[in-house]
């Protein structure tokens, strides 16, 4: 079934502000709704969630805290530590009173208050040991506590230690690395027309088994009525020449990815103007694993309507600088990874644009035949000619020394 995109009526244009600096009229007024922001941040809340609600993220409590900012987990195992601290504190103070109390026995050396007592439960926990303050084999209960707050003290250390390692192995932050371009651009290529987007990777480590998909995000409404809020196409995507099926990049160089716009495609019968009021947004995902974690990253980004520039290419960022060590390098200018240049192209959808051509083309072949039939006329008319001089008793040979024909009468 063909997928045609929602343009609003006349009820949506708002008033258009002055003309951008590549000459496309953009709305004044228009706020366009996005699922995934230029930083690749989601835009998506789940409101009235039954029962639990939000206690839903404290069923896989490892994953939330380290999706948690750094703040709050510095406050939570701070917090872990002091309790746990204050805890078997007051347990230290309770065990010393009653044995001191009812049985004369000292449990803890050197414990005289509270005070000493979470000085003496600090010391055993973080194994400072100043030698003042230790337990006494008289009380097997004092035992069986030091035993259990060592192992909980362990537990405490060892889950903050791995949370953290953690958080900073996340590969969330090699996307930083991946620049996309801030605008994507329809521009021809070889007589057709395709949807264009820049990418590069920053780093001299290159992804490893880096993919890349492309997805129409739209509203679309079915044929029995049903809506669909959020209708996910595929754009199918190439670079340079590639037709690779499985989508498979290598980042090596800036690229730029192509979407064919053809008749499968949903832009087919959007013109310029059409664009910028279409209710869409192009998402790109790109995924692959690092290679000094073998983790796998994604980076996120997105297209709407007044962010395609009409008839623009990217400039050409790469150069070759010949130096006397190593035998030169390419260089990549990133400052101008974002300018594109404009080229002739009409204002036209796809569908008036291959029109158009054909129309050309079959008015250059028609003319081109009419061309060919006066040749072959002109040729009827000049063997008919040396025909009939020849019957005369005139014909036509070359003249050696001047290079051209002359009429000579045979006697």
């Amino acid at each position: 079934m063909e997928l045609d995109l929602d343009i609003p009526g006349p009820r949506i244009r708002e008033e258009k502000g002055p003309k951008h600096r590549n000459g496309r009229a953009v709305s004044r007024k228009m706020k366009r709704r996005r699922l995934v922001d230029k930083k690749g941040r989601i835009h998506m809340n789940y409101d009235n969630v039954p029962d639990r609600g939000q206690l839903y993220y404290f069923s896989d409590q490892f994953t939330t805290l380290i999706e948690a900012r750094w703040r709050y987990v510095f406050l939570i195992f701070s917090l872990a530590f002091i309790v746990s601290w204050l805890v078997f504190g007051t347990i230290w103070w309770g065990i010393y009173s009653y044995r001191k109390k009812y049985n004369d026995i000292e449990c803890i050396e050197k414990v005289f208050s509270w005070t000493s007592a979470f000085l003496f439960s600090l010391e055993t926990q973080t194994t400072i040991g100043y030698g003042g303050r230790q337990i006494t084999p008289d009380c097997p209960e004092g035992v069986i506590c030091l035993l259990i707050q060592c192992i909980i003290g362990l537990l405490i250390s060892s889950t903050m230690l791995g949370l953290i390692f953690a958080k900073l192995s996340r590969p969330h932050r090699r996307r930083g690395t991946i620049l996309f371009s801030r605008h994507a651009v329809i521009g021809p290529r070889d007589g057709k027309l395709f949807l264009m987007i820049r990418i590069a990777d920053l780093r001299k480590k290159q992804l490893i088994e880096s993919h890349i998909r492309v997805f129409l995000i739209r509203r679309y409404v079915t044929s029995e009525g049903e809506e669909i809020g959020c209708f996910r196409q595929p754009l199918p995507v190439a670079y340079d020449k590639d037709q690779d099926e499985d989508e498979k990049i290598f980042l090596f160089a800036p690229i730029v990815l192509t979407h064919e716009i053809d008749e499968e495609s949903p832009f087919y019968d959007l013109s310029a103007d059409d664009l910028l009021f279409a209710d869409f947004e192009i998402v790109v995902l790109l995924e692959g694993i690092v290679e000094p974690t073998g983790m796998t990253m994604q980076a996120r980004t997105s297209y709407v309507g007044d962010e395609i520039h009409w008839g623009h290419l990217f400039v050409d960022i790469m150069s070759y600088k010949d130096t006397s060590i190593g035998g030169g390098h390419y260089s990549v200018d990133v400052s101008r990874f974002h300018e594109t240049f404009q080229v002739e192209l009409p204002r036209v959808s796809a569908r008036e644009f291959y029109k158009a051509r054909r129309d050309e083309s079959e008015i250059e072949s028609v003319q081109e035949e009419n061309s060919h039939q006066r040749e072959q006329k002109e040729n009827i008319d000049l063997t008919d000619a040396s025909q009939d001089l020849a019957r005369s008793g005139v014909s036509l040979i070359p003249n050696g020394e001047a290079g051209k024909q002359i009429a000579v009468t045979k006697l």
